[in-house]
């Protein structure tokens, strides 16, 4: 069974949530519920600043080793190393969806 997310949800947001998921499931960062919706709801973010967030709200901080692996991570999820909800492409579609 899979996880998805409503059909009223961003495209950008809908992408954090599912990398957001993965690192919950693959890594154990499982965050709370509040830290999950203010990281999934920005409109812009780089991978440095994606990683940094995710390993504070795990209560870590200079794990170096998990903020380069979850940077590439993001990288690999977005194809870039910063994304923007004004210019967002889903890459799975290869389409800019207009919100």
């Amino acid at each position: 069974m899979g996880f998805k997310v409503p059909k009223d949800t961003s495209p950008m947001e809908r992408e954090l949530i599912y990398l957001l998921t993965d690192l919950c499931v693959k890594w154990g960062f499982c965050i709370s519920t509040d830290n999950f919706e203010q990281i999934s709801k920005k409109d812009y973010y780089n991978d440095n600043d994606f990683a940094m967030d995710v390993v504070e709200s795990e209560g870590m901080d200079g794990y170096s080793s998990w903020i380069n692996r979850i940077s590439e991570k993001f990288r690999e999820r977005f194809g870039t190393y910063q994304i923007d909800s004004s210019t967002f492409v889903d890459r799975v579609r290869d389409i800019k969806e207009t919100w």
